[in-house]
């Protein structure tokens, strides 16, 4: 087999292994964004749930600073009734304003705990929600996938050795050429031609050029797009 015909079968080979990438699609990519995006939003939840076991951690202290403080309140109160003198009298309804001041403080910063629990609450049940729905949106896509790859793995691995051996056959230049072509041109680096044009991009090959292609004996290419060329058997 010489140089063009191990091309073109190259490039027929190329062509199948690029129409399974094809048939994969964009599935491979979007199933690992959605797997990352998964592992994400449960982070989130369970930090989340965290914040709420917190929270109800610290409401139990406060409610407990709560009733100490209240109790210690009723009882400075009741002191009130046995007092003798103003200073003694002031000295106590000093410390009950300061309890009651910081019995003010804990009650608002309880509200705002509730506050941000009753917050978070909403918040993961909407993630839950949007887990939920992504979860079977993924599983789908897995399941998707994975019937493609399990399809297609046989064809892909018989292809690949197929390619391994025509490009035993190939110099090490021309390889590097095609890739380099058929990186640039979107898959296709070998094509026939048409008449006297070029089957690629529709250049007109030079007489010089086609009668060579004719003999297919030494490679040629297409002096526009750089593909290489060969003449079909059925073309006059």
């Amino acid at each position: 087999m010489n140089a063009t015909s191990s091309l073109v079968k190259l490039q027929d080979v190329d062509t199948q292994l690029l129409e399974i990438s094809e048939l994969l699609g964009d599935l491979p990519v979007k199933v690992e964004e959605l797997t990352k995006e998964e592992q994400q939003l449960k982070e989130d939840i369970n930090q989340r749930k965290d914040r709420m076991k917190e929270i109800d951690l610290e409401v139990s202290k406060k409610d407990l600073l709560v009733q100490d403080l209240t109790s210690k309140i009723d009882k400075l109160k009741d002191q009130l009734f046995l007092v003798k003198t103003n200073r003694q009298y002031d000295a106590i309804s000093h410390e009950i304003d300061f309890r009651k001041e910081k019995l003010n403080n804990i009650e608002t910063r309880e509200l705002e705990l509730v506050e941000e629990k009753d917050n978070l609450i909403s918040e993961t049940e909407e993630r839950e929600n949007n887990l939920e729905s992504l979860t079977k949106d993924l599983h789908n896509r897995k399941t998707n996938l994975e019937s493609l790859l399990t399809e297609s793995s046989e064809k892909k691995n018989s292809l690949a050795a197929e390619r391994s051996d025509i490009i035993k056959d190939l110099s090490a230049p021309v390889i590097t050429k095609y890739d380099r072509v058929f990186a640039a041109r979107d898959g296709v680096a070998v094509v026939e031609t048409f008449g006297a044009s070029c089957g690629g991009c529709g250049s007109i090959v030079p007489p010089q050029k086609i009668a060579e292609l004719k003999q297919n004996k030494i490679l040629q290419s297409c002096d526009v797009c750089s593909r290489f060329l060969y003449w079909p058997a059925n073309n006059k």
